[in-house]
């Protein structure tokens, strides 16, 4: 079931309240759609090239007069046996904003692209904490990593990760080396509901080294203590073997 989620596109990091050492972190609520299509690989040039020439324009447009904050294609880099190949995303600070485009592109109807999909599904995301900044004609890689939370732990697998985690992601962004960071959960659930997504994107494979690097030496330096906080944090609050992470290509994304 866990093959169901994205990007995270999506993706995505964390919830409910804001540790002081990161005062930069958005608490506003961003919803994000998150179109997912499984395309044969005979058909992968012409579904980018439907996305660009009619999708991207809409999301453009309604990027530059305000209805959204965000919209990106992406190319599965790492695939499965039955998952998705492609995902179209975009953002809002509304529902409004998002059944708006919804709207439009179902108004624009399906591309000969989408229509040799063997499989689509949609989900929509609420990012109760996220980092961004501005990005035009942006290309990259993004990252998912998904954990199902023991049900009634969530909050208390964030915190975890908020502790140890966050303030590297928080030192990456500020080196320009992670572009967008989120914890996504959620609004619509069609998984799992104690599933958290940590969502972070990439300007470039270089970037993403650095970044893997720094959490590395993070988890590498902890104390002996701090390890088993951290582990048995995590025994606590996580299911087994539960993570699924997602490794997609940004074609074109932009975001203010």
């Amino acid at each position: 079931m866990l093959k169901r989620m994205a990007g995270l596109l999506v993706v995505v990091l964390l919830i409910f309240c804001v540790p002081a050492a990161v005062p930069q972190q958005q608490e506003q609520t961003v919803y994000t759609f998150v179109s997912q299509w499984q395309v044969p690989r005979a058909n992968w040039a012409q579904f980018a090239e439907d996305t660009e020439k009619t999708l991207n324009p809409i999301l453009q447009r309604r990027l530059d007069d305000g209805t959204i904050i965000a919209w990106g294609n992406f190319e599965t880099v790492v695939h499965s046996a039955d998952g998705d190949t492609h995902t179209v995303i975009w953002q809002a600070t509304s529902l409004t904003g998002i059944t708006r485009v919804f709207d439009e592109l179902v108004k624009a109807g399906p591309r000969p692209g989408q229509i040799t999909a063997v499989k689509h599904e949609d989900l929509l995301l609420r990012s109760v904490l996220r980092h961004s900044s501005p990005v035009a004609n942006g290309t990259g890689y993004a990252r998912v990593v998904g954990v199902l939370a023991q049900p009634g732990k969530e909050d208390d697998y964030v915190a975890l990760l908020k502790k140890y985690i966050l303030p590297v992601l928080e030192d990456q962004f500020k080196k320009g080396n992670i572009t967008f960071y989120a914890v996504e959960q959620q609004y619509v659930v069609s998984v799992p509901g104690s599933l958290r997504s940590v969502v972070s994107f990439y300007p470039s494979a270089e970037a993403m080294d650095k970044a893997a690097a720094a959490i590395n030496a993070r988890l590498d330096g902890m104390t002996p203590a701090e390890r088993a906080l951290w582990q048995g944090g995590l025994a606590s609050t996580t299911i087994p073997n539960s993570r699924h992470d997602i490794l997609a290509r940004a074609t074109h994304y932009a975001q203010k």
